[in-house]
């Protein structure tokens, strides 16, 4: 399922992933907080984006310099070219590195990680989110879902020492959201209102978090 990428953040209860993304976006201005209270940012700090598409999120950084990494122009604005796996920038230069639904794209997620971590300066921060749950998208480049406990196992494994994981969401939201996945055509706006209504009403009755839809995390090196 090919899916053009985000490129402004625009929240509308008729819109298929709001239930993911009213969750997600506050999460990773969160997580964004928490680094720019260790950061520090200034006109002198270094931030990059990994896969960062047409940089639906940059405003968040100023006033640090922000630089969008991404493997290809096609369906992207990046200011730099590189893999994921092999970031093209010396060890510990960059004071946040940043990488929001990416990893489930990278044919070696441990291998990013490790970049992340390699590129970091001491106490550096990283923000990052996927999915635990989505439809098969960007094909044939969709290769990983992940639990809370392996996105834990894999910033340990990569030399992180603190992290904080929010779940984007609850398991109605994600049952909800599924079925407006399914909901293509324009005629069915109301009812993916309806829904995403139904959604938010039982996400918030039910405190279960077992089935999210994604997870978003901050992580110090």
């Amino acid at each position: 399922m090919a899916k053009r990428r985000l490129q402004q953040r625009r929240l509308r209860i008729w819109q298929r992933d709001f239930l993911v993304n009213r969750r997600l976006w506050p999460n990773i201005e969160r997580a964004i907080a928490e680094a720019r209270a260790i950061s520090c940012f200034s006109g002198s700090s270094l931030v990059l984006d990994v896969g960062c598409g047409h940089k639906p999120y940059r405003d968040h950084f100023s006033p640090a310099r922000y630089l969008g990494m991404d493997r290809t122009r096609e369906d992207s604005s990046p200011d730099l070219l590189g893999d994921a796996c092999q970031i093209p920038v010396r060890s510990q230069t960059i004071d946040v590195v940043f990488s929001t639904q990416v990893i489930e794209h990278v044919a070696k997620p441990d291998q990013l990680l490790k970049e992340c971590y390699r590129v970091l300066k001491p106490g550096g921060s990283l923000v990052l989110s996927g999915p635990m749950y989505w439809p098969l998208h960007e094909e044939p480049h969709d290769f990983f879902r992940f639990t809370k406990h392996g996105f834990a196992h894999l910033l340990a494994d990569s030399g992180f020492k603190r992290w904080i994981i929010e779940e984007d969401g609850g398991d109605w939201a994600q049952i909800m959201l599924a079925i407006n996945l399914k909901l293509t055509s324009s005629l069915a706006i109301p009812l993916r209102c309806m829904v995403n209504v139904v959604g938010m009403l039982l996400d918030a009755w039910s405190e279960s978090k077992l089935s999210p839809a994604n997870y978003t995390m901050w992580a110090q090196r």
